[in-house]
């Protein structure tokens, strides 16, 4: 249970995002807040604080999950407005790199967790430039 508040505490700002009725804006302060976690995450490494490093890891997946399923609910092809999800795509990318070096200042131990969110950025990225380059699919009769 108190891990459970501990996630609550963390995520305040990602509730903002949350709250946020525009979908496309609610997308990107999603984004910048795995930012900011990363950020908190790279503190938490140097103060040792391996614990919260972990929430902060776990923030920044909640973070782009939020970021794509809000891309999601928008209705928007991402075939049709490239802009939008390229700059998307992009921000996931530079994330994933960020998430890359941090695994490779933390110890092995704390490595394995941080590896995983960076695998499921790559994916959550993969499907985005997916959609931007996928053909739109003939109906049969």
């Amino acid at each position: 249970m108190p891990f459970l508040l501990l996630i609550l505490l963390f995520s305040f700002d990602l509730d903002s995002a949350r709250n946020e009725p525009n979908l496309d804006h609610r997308a990107d302060l999603a984004l910048e807040n795995a930012n900011a976690a990363i950020d908190k995450a790279k503190q938490y490494a140097a103060d040792s604080q391996f614990d919260k490093l972990h929430q902060a890891v776990s923030e920044v997946l909640q973070s782009v999950e939020l970021c794509q399923e809000s891309l999601a609910a928008t209705g928007k092809e991402p075939r049709k407005n490239t802009r939008q999800f390229k700059k998307v795509e992009m921000k996931i990318h530079l994330l994933t790199r960020r998430l890359r070096g941090l695994e490779d200042e933390v110890s092995v131990v704390d490595r394995p967790g941080i590896e995983k969110v960076a695998e499921r950025l790559e994916e959550i990225n993969d499907e985005i430039v997916g959609g931007i380059f996928s053909k739109k699919k003939k109906v049969q009769p």
